[in-house]
Parts: structure tokens; sequence; C-alpha cells
């Protein structure tokens, strides 16, 4: 479960939500509409711990208060995010970042049982071969950058209580988006909790049942 009571944030001078309060519980996927500029993006940034965000009020999930935690604590509590423009990261390749992502996760797994998981999913999500090998996203287009983003989530879904979705069929293929159903589908199978930002129309109708609107918030 995920509950958010009299969230607001502002970025520099400049606020953002006001007193914002939703419960996701869990098996559930919220999906979150509004018009450009409504905060959509910034209430997922605001729930993974943006360090540039002024917030307020609470975010709790398992019973745990979130809203004074720096991001990678969050990240170690259960929370997820892809983003809506994954970056990149010079000086790394992806398999040194996924051996990261092991060791801070406390992810069970040898090395060689990581390098075989890691190709699968690369495999199965549509990045070219040797993709491990490659420096993170340096030179990938924004498909590829949604698709390694999706290999991490799909790698940390036993870790993850929150998962948060910035629009990420954006720049997707059809074959991919099933494969954000699926994720959506499996997380919710797990008993945890799904914030989705999409301006996806299918998406949209599929997951419309949970809503939360901030064009007035």
């Amino acid at each position: 479960m995920i509950k958010v009571k009299n969230l607001s944030a502002s970025i520099g001078d400049k606020q953002i939500l006001d007193n914002i309060n939703f419960t996701v519980e869990p098996g559930e996927c919220l999906l979150i509409t509004g018009p450009n500029g409504s905060g959509k993006s910034t209430l997922l940034h605001t729930i993974m711990g943006r360090p540039d965000i002024t917030a307020s009020g609470s975010i709790v999930i398992r019973n745990g208060e979130l809203i004074d935690m720096p991001c990678h604590e969050r990240s170690q509590a259960g929370v997820f995010m892809a983003h809506q423009s994954p970056p990149a990261i010079d000086g790394i390749n992806t398999m040194t970042l996924f051996k990261e992502i092991q060791k801070v996760q406390n992810v069970a797994g040898s090395t060689s049982d990581l390098i075989k998981l890691t190709k699968s999913l690369f495999n199965w999500i549509g990045l070219p071969e040797g993709w491990e090998k490659r420096q993170f996203n340096n030179g990938a287009s924004g498909g590829e950058r949604k698709k390694n983003e999706l290999t991490q989530a799909v790698y940390l879904q036993g870790k993850t209580q929150v998962l948060l979705l910035d629009e990420p069929d954006s720049g997707l293929e059809q074959s991919s988006r099933q494969k954000i159903i699926d994720l959506i589908q499996e997380t919710k199978n797990r008993r945890g909790c799904v914030l989705l930002v999409t301006h996806d129309k299918e998406l949209q109708e599929l997951y419309s049942a949970n809503k939360l609107d901030l064009s007035n918030a």
C-alpha cells in the first residue's frame, strides 16, 4: 500500500502540487491524468525523493514514512521509478550498473547468473546483442533508453513495493507496450502498487477504473 496525505511540493519558488491525497491498495494500479504542467511527473518525482523538490505532508508505504528519506533510501525501501527521459551515464557500462544494483539492493545470485539474466532480459525487451557492454544509454535512442529502464524494473520486481511509471510507453512499439502491461500485471499479482502516467489512450482505458485527475488539484 501507498498512502499520500496532504502532499504539497515545490521546485524553487514555484509550487506545483498542493494538498494531494490518495491511497493505492496492494495489487492496485492508479492512473494519474491531467494536462501538461499539472504536476503528474512532479508527483512521481516527489514520491521518489528527487532532491531539488521541497515537499511537505506524508508518503507512507508498508507503514513506513518516506517524506524525510533521501532518494536512495526510498529505493531500498521498495520504490522504483521508470523515468520519462532516462539519463545516460558516462564512464560506466550497463553490466557494471546492474552489478551495483545487485549489491545495493541485496539481490541474491552470482555474477555469472546476473550476466545470463541480464542478457536474457535485453533479448526479451528487444535491445541489441552486446547491450551489456555498452556505455549506459550513451548513443541510445529514446526507445532504447526506455527499454533499458524496463529491464531494471523487471530485474527488481521482487524488491519493488511501489512502481512509478512516467510515460513508459513513449517512443515504444506495440510489442514493447504489451511488455509494460505484463510488468504492471505482474506487480499487481505480487500485491505491489503501480502509479502510471501515460498519454496512451489504450493504457488509459485499460487502467481507468482507478484514477487521480490533477486537472483541478
